[in-house]
């Protein structure tokens, strides 16, 4: 044997060590002529310049024979050793690797180390695979190990992907992998061992893909990564394993790499932190990946492919950054179960949803105080808000803008808002709200209230509309129950339409039934049950022409309109109504000629108390505001007289202004308008109708 190179190791140190070396099962080596800084070994030759002291690729000359698995490997000199696939596979003990780089690369057949000691002492590098590899390159664990040390392990996927790169355990058993602080894990191939990681491990390889693909529950301590354009795929089929994290554990997606989410067992990704940099994102793309526990951080932006979706809980997921469906993902719960979503952060839907699996039906969502669902789509399962949902539109100042609550009831102790363009529409549901419950429909935006047998309905909590905002029915089964709506807002049962009023409505806004584009038919107002309306708003109806009809209606039950609500408009009146408030007649289609007329169905009843006002205007003596119809009045409070177009009665002057099936009482007092001379007037109540009659005044100067 020739001597080797000035500056190889010391030919006594070189065999020293190798010695120590525990190789792999195989053919007996070939000698071959020493290379330019050392001796070369392998089990057939390689054509090809190369410089590495030792090609590891059957037994070393001076071993005896085939070594076995209680040997241990230690590599402590600056050299590179590859273990060659040429048909057998290595196997030692403990492995040690001080300076070295040990490759296990694929060649005429798979290439595999198989390590059956508790430790891997790695202060250098490990590489599976590699550029190249022409077959498949594996480090396999045989037991329970750990691997220490500073260095690194790299796995090296060749780019032909059948050639793969992997960390596995033999015979795919479970053994446990623990990856220390301090020893990395990188590169791109498969990870199928069951692991526990304390280090780092890092798909670091642009466009290329590092795959946890095992049996094997996964455990995050540390960090795992995507970086500099690598992808990281969780595509674990291990059933009731999962990859799980502690507090410290940490899935980072740098800028312009991936982390791909598509299965991970039953309970899916649990716990820990998930981030992502710049445009970097973490992409969903099966339907249905089990997320709980989880933390999304602040800037960070999950994403789903096509209609692929999650289930979150039932432990809470804490997004404080984005989460996006895109046109067809979801979000659902577990199937009976609820889940929490928290944070200071925002899901967007895109037309996507929140559960559109069988309907919504067993799925339940509690979005936390803080944090914000918005978009365009849908919501089909059972949601509380403690926060904000938000039909906004995304933004767009065109296309799609509706965002959908279907087939569920909902509870709203936070704010469920309409802007910027967008819609909110209730469709076969309920929206019950707690004290601190709130809908706001901003200028531009609306709410609509859709249902068919089943209905849809607001119960309880505030109603706030701004500018052309509004709340409107867009069916006939469909009301509020105990709502306040605020002063300035707007709700409208339009043609055709009916709005259902229950128990006791707060109204200092508007309330209006409009009859425009109905011909003969006509929006409701419609009590169900015994109702009330407070407040000191309006109910309106809204005619748009000479004997429209707008209704108000008591239903089946009664109406009570409180003291300081006003009636006004011109329309129908039907079932028992009573009024302490003030009535007020007009045309709304005519504003320059303001009077109107109310007309009572038969068989309606209208009770005015001692505390309503019955105002009215006289424009001629065929023209003034009137109630009439073919239903009952009993008359109480005060009648108070408006001056309209100049007009002003002398004495003597009669008008019918109230016309019934039965009229009765009458009124405390008489109010004309301080522009009219000093009159006086007596109201005349027959069976069917109550008369004014205009009378000179009873005093003059101060003398009867």
């Amino acid at each position: 044997m020739s001597q080797p190179s000035p500056l190889a190791p010391p030919a006594r140190r070189l065999r020293r060590a190798a010695a120590a070396l525990a190789l792999c099962a195989g053919l007996p080596a070939l000698a071959q002529p020493p290379g330019p800084n050392g001796i070369a070994f392998w089990s057939q030759p390689v054509a090809g310049d190369w410089f590495e002291p030792l090609r590891w690729g059957g037994v070393l000359p001076w071993q005896a024979g085939v070594p076995n698995a209680g040997a241990t490997a230690h590599l402590s000199w600056p050299v590179t050793v590859t273990l060659l696939g040429n048909g057998l596979g290595g196997e030692c003990h403990h492995l040690s690797i001080g300076e070295a780089t040990l490759r296990i690369v694929g060649a005429s057949a798979h290439a595999s180390l198989t390590v059956h000691g508790t430790q891997i002492d790695n202060a250098g590098s490990i590489v599976v695979g590699g550029a190249d590899a022409t077959s498949g390159s594996s480090l396999r664990i045989a037991n329970h190990s750990n691997a220490n040390g500073t260095g690194s392990l790299r796995l090296a996927g060749p780019a032909n992907e059948a050639w793969d790169a992997t960390l596995a355990p033999t015979f795919d058993l479970g053994w446990l992998l623990v990856n220390w602080p301090g020893h990395r894990i990188l590169g791109n191939g498969d990870i199928k061992v069951r692991l526990q990681n304390d280090g780092l491990i890092e798909a670091d390889v642009p466009g290329r893909e590092l795959r946890f693909s095992g049996t094997h529950r996964i455990d995050n301590n540390g960090l795992v990564a995507a970086s500099g354009g690598g992808r990281l795929r969780l595509a674990m089929a291990n059933g009731d394993s999962g990859f799980h994290q502690s507090g410290s554990g940490l899935l980072m997606v740098g800028d312009g790499s991936e982390l791909v989410l598509q299965n991970a067992g039953t309970p899916g990704l649990v716990g820990g932190r998930l981030q992502t940099v710049g445009s970097g994102r973490a992409l969903v793309i099966s339907q249905g990946f089990p997320i709980q526990g989880v933390e999304l951080v602040a800037g960070s932006t999950l994403t789903f492919f096509g209609n692929a979706g999650v289930f979150l809980g039932p432990a809470t997921v804490a997004n404080d950054g984005l989460i996006h469906t895109g046109p067809q993902g979801f979000i659902a719960s577990r199937f009976g179960q609820a889940a929490t979503v928290a944070g200071s952060g925002r899901v967007r839907l895109e037309g996507g949803a929140l559960s559109s699996l069988s309907g919504g039906g067993g799925y339940a969502l509690v979005n936390g105080p803080d944090h914000t669902i918005s978009g365009v789509g849908h919501i089909a399962l059972q949601l509380t808000n403690l926060g904000t949902v938000d039909a906004d539109r995304n933004g767009q100042g065109s296309g799609p803008g509706e965002l959908l609550l279907q087939n569920n009831s909902f509870v709203n102790d936070g704010l469920v808002r309409a802007r910027d363009g967008g819609t909110l529409r209730l469709f076969q549901g309920e929206i019950a709200q707690g004290p601190d419950g709130r809908i706001e429909i901003l200028d531009g935006s609306a709410m609509a209230l859709q249902g068919s047998a089943t209905g849809s309905w607001i119960r309880g909590g505030t109603l706030r509309t701004t500018g052309s905002g509004l709340l409107y029915s867009e069916s006939s089964n469909v009301g509020i129950e105990d709502l306040r709506i605020e002063a300035g807002s707007a709700v409208l049962a339009p043609c055709f339409r009916t709005l259902l009023l229950a128990g006791s409505i707060v109204n200092d806004g508007l309330l209006a039934a409009d009859s425009g584009g109905c011909g003969p038919a006509f929006g409701l107002l419609q009590a169900q049950g015994t109702a009330q309306i407070l407040g000191a708003g309006e109910v309106r109806l809204l005619a748009h022409a000479p004997g429209a009809n707008a209704r108000l209606d008591a239903g089946a039950g009664s109406l009570a309109l409180g003291a300081d609500q006003w009636l006004t408009g011109e329309g129908r009146l039907s079932g028992a109504l009573r009024v302490d408030g003030r009535i007020q007649p007009d045309q709304p289609y005519a504003p320059a000629h303001p009077v109107g007329r109310l007309s009572l169905d038969g068989g309606a009843s209208l009770v005015l108390t001692a505390s309503s006002r019955l105002h009215v205007d006289l424009d001629g003596l065929g023209s003034f505001d009137r109630i009439e119809g073919s239903g009952s009045v009993a008359l109480d409070g005060a009648l108070v007289i408006g001056a309209s177009g100049g007009f002003v009665p002398v004495p003597g002057d009669q008008f019918d202004l109230v016309t019934g099936s039965a009229v009765g009482g009458g009124f405390r007092d008489v109010v004309f308008p301080p522009a009219y001379p000093p009159l006086d007037a007596r109201i005349e109540v027959l069976t069917d109708r109550a008369r004014l009659v205009v009378t000179p005044p009873v005093f003059v100067g101060g003398f009867e």
